[in-house]
C-alpha cells in the first residue's frame, strides 16, 4: 500500500504547487494541471502512474456527478430544460453520428468502430469551461445550460458507448432489442436514482447529526451507481437523479450544519479527484506516438468539431421559431467549449482488444490534449471577444465608485492611526482628512444613486459581506468554547443559527 499512497501524495503536492502558479499566471487550474502532467511525464520526475479506467469510471465519476447534481438549481434547470435536453440527447446522438461519418470516410474505420469513436469523443468535459464562465461572469442561463448539459450528456454518451461496443463485439444489431434495452437503461437509471434519493432523504431527516447526513450522501451516491449496474440501467443517470432528488426533497430537512458540511465534503472530494485525474491525463501523453499519428488526430479533431457544431447549431435552431432561443454568440462558445477529458480517456482505455484499439487510444489522447490546451486556454479570450462577461456601463460605474470608496476609507484609517501616534501635524491631518471625507461622501452618493439601476449587484455585495461577517462570528464562538469562556451547549445553539443563515445565503435566500 505504501507505493500507491506515495504516488497519490506526490500528485497532490504537485497539484498544490500548480494551483498557486496557475493563479499567478491566470491560467485555469485544470488546464495547468494537464500541462504540468505533460512536463512531469516527459521529464520522468515520478514513477509511471497509469490512469486506471475502472477507477475513473466507478470511483471518480460518481463523485463528480453527485457534487454537480446536488448543487443544481432546479428552478433554473426547469426554465432551461428544453435546450439542455436538446443538447444532451438528440444533440449528443447527432454528434456521435457525424464523428462516425467523418472517421469512417477519412480513416477507413468500419462503421461500428467509427461510431464507437464518436461515442467516446462526444461527451464534453466542462469542468474547466464552468470555471472560465464564472471567472468572466458569463450569463447565469448560459452557465446553467452548460452545467446540466454536461450532467446529462455523460449518460447519453455512456449508453451509446455500451450499445455500440456490443455491436462491435457481436458484429450485429437487433433494432427491436436494442431500443428496448435503451429504454430500460434510461428509464431504469432514472427510477433507481429517484428511489435511492427519496430513501436517502428519509434517512437524513431522522437525525440531526451532520456526520450521519454526510454518510447518507455517500451511500446514496455509490448505492445508486451499484444498484443501477446490478439491474442493467444507466449508473450515470442514477447518480444524477439521486443527487437532484436529495437536493430537492431531502435538503430542506437537513440541519444547517449538515448542509454546509455536505457541500464542503463534496467540494473537497471533487477538487481532489479533478487534481489527480488531470495530472494523470498529462502524464499519459506520449509525444513521439502522438506526432506519428498526427494526421489521424487531425481528422479526429475535425470530426469532433463538426459533430459538436451539428449538435449545437442544428438542435438549437428550432428554439428560434418559438420559446426562448439561445443567442448565437452563446452557441459559438458552446462549440469552442468542446473540451475532452477524463471520461473520454477512461472509455477508450477500457476498450477490449480490438484491431484498431491502439489507433483509437492515440486519437482520443491527442484530441484531449489539443482541446484542453488550445481551446481551454483561448476560451476566456473568445468569451470576451463575443461580448460575454463584459461589465456593462452601470456595473463599471458601480465598481469604480466601490474602488474609490475602498481606497479613501483605507487612506483615512491610516491617517487616523498616524495622527493618533502623533506623527502628523494637526494642520496636515485636517487638510488630508477633509479631502478623504469629501471622496467618501461623493462615492457614497454615487453608490446610492446607482442602487435603483443596479440592485442585483448590491444584493450580491450584501450577501458577500454577510457571508464574511457570519464566518467571523462562528470563528469567535469556536474560540470562546476552546478557551472555556462559553459552555459548548450554549455556543451550539448560536452556531446553528449562524449555519442556518450561511445555508440560506448559499441557496440565494439571504437578504
Amino acid at each position: 500500500m505504501q507505493e500507491p499512497l506515495t504516488v497519490v501524495l506526490q500528485l497532490l503536492l504537485i497539484a498544490a504547487a500548480v494551483g498557486l502558479l496557475a493563479r499567478r499566471l491566470q491560467i485555469h487550474y485544470n488546464i495547468a494541471l494537464v500541462l504540468a502532467g505533460v512536463a512531469v511525464g516527459a521529464l520522468r520526475w515520478l514513477a509511471p502512474a497509469q490512469l486506471d479506467p475502472e477507477v475513473v469510471i466507478h470511483v471518480f465519476l460518481p463523485i463528480l456527478l453527485f457534487e454537480a447534481a446536488i448543487s443544481t438549481d432546479l428552478r433554473r434547470l426547469r426554465e432551461n430544460l428544453v435546450p439542455i435536453l436538446l443538447l444532451a440527447v438528440p444533440g449528443m446522438l447527432l454528434s456521435v453520428g457525424v464523428v462516425g461519418l467523418v472517421a469512417h470516410a477519412s480513416l477507413g474505420l468500419a462503421w461500428p468502430v467509427a461510431l464507437l469513436l464518436g461515442a467516446i469523443l462526444a461527451p464534453t468535459d466542462t469542468i474547466a469551461v464552468i470555471a472560465t464562465f464564472r471567472k468572466v461572469r458569463a450569463p447565469s442561463r448560459l452557465t446553467t445550460i452548460v452545467e446540466n448539459d454536461s450532467l446529462f450528456n455523460d449518460g447519453t454518451a455512456l449508453v451509446a458507448y455500451s450499445t455500440l461496443l456490443v455491436v462491435v463485439q457481436q458484429g450485429r444489431f437487433d433494432l427491436a432489442t436494442g431500443l428496448t434495452d435503451l429504454a430500460w437503461v434510461v428509464v431504469g437509471g432514472l427510477l433507481v436514482g429517484i428511489a435511492v434519493g427519496f430513501l436517502a432523504s428519509h434517512l437524513a431527516r431522522r437525525t440531526e447529526e451532520h456526520l450521519f447526513e454526510i454518510m447518507v450522501t455517500v451511500i446514496s451516491t455509490y448505492g445508486s451507481w451499484l444498484l443501477a449496474l446490478r439491474v442493467g440501467a444507466s449508473p450515470v443517470l442514477a447518480v444524477v437523479a439521486s443527487g437532484m432528488t436529495l437536493g430537492a426533497v431531502g435538503w430542506p430537512g437537513l440541519t444547517p450544519t449538515g448542509r454546509l458540511a455536505i457541500r464542503s465534503v463534496w467540494e473537497v472530494a471533487s477538487f481532489g479527484v479533478n487534481s489527480v485525474v488531470f495530472l494523470l491525463i498529462g502524464m499519459q501523453v506520449d509525444f513521439p506516438r502522438l506526432l506519428a499519428a498526427a494526421p489521424a488526430i487531425g481528422w479526429g479533431l475535425l470530426a469532433l468539431t463538426l459533430g459538436r457544431a451539428a449538435s449545437v447549431y442544428l438542435t438549437l435552431a428550432p428554439l428560434h421559431a418559438g420559446g426562448r432561443p439561445v443567442p448565437l454568440a452563446w452557441q459559438h462558445l458552446l462549440l469552442w467549449a468542446n473540451l475532452k477529458g477524463s471520461l473520454s480517456m477512461a472509455l477508450v482505455l477500457s476498450l477490449p482488444a480490438l484491431p484498431q484499439r491502439e489507433l483509437l487510444v492515440t486519437i482520443v489522447f491527442g484530441c484531449a490534449l489539443a482541446t484542453l490546451t488550445v481551446q481551454g486556454l483561448t476560451l476566456a479570450g473568445l468569451s470576451r471577444a463575443l461580448g460575454l462577461g463584459r461589465a456593462g456601463e452601470g456595473e463599471r460605474r458601480w465598481q469604480e465608485q466601490q474602488a474609490r470608496l475602498l481606497v479613501a476609507r483605507a487612506g483615512q484609517g491610516e491617517l487616523d492611526r498616524l495622527q493618533h501616534l502623533g506623527l502628523v501635524p494637526l494642520g496636515v491631518f485636517q487638510r488630508l482628512r477633509a479631502a478623504y471625507q469629501g471622496q467618501v461622501a461623493r462615492s457614497e452618493k454615487q453608490l446610492r444613486d446607482l442602487v435603483t439601476v443596479h440592485a442585483d449587484e448590491e444584493a450580491r455585495q450584501t450577501q458577500a459581506v454577510r457571508r464574511q461577517l457570519l464566518a467571523v462570528e462562528r470563528e469567535a464562538l469556536r474560540r470562546a468554547v476552546n478557551s472555556g469562556m462559553l459552555a459548548e451547549d450554549v455556543a451550539a445553539a448560536l452556531a446553528a443559527d449562524i449555519d442556518r443563515a450561511l445555508s440560506e445565503i448559499a441557496h440565494g435566500k439571504g437578504d
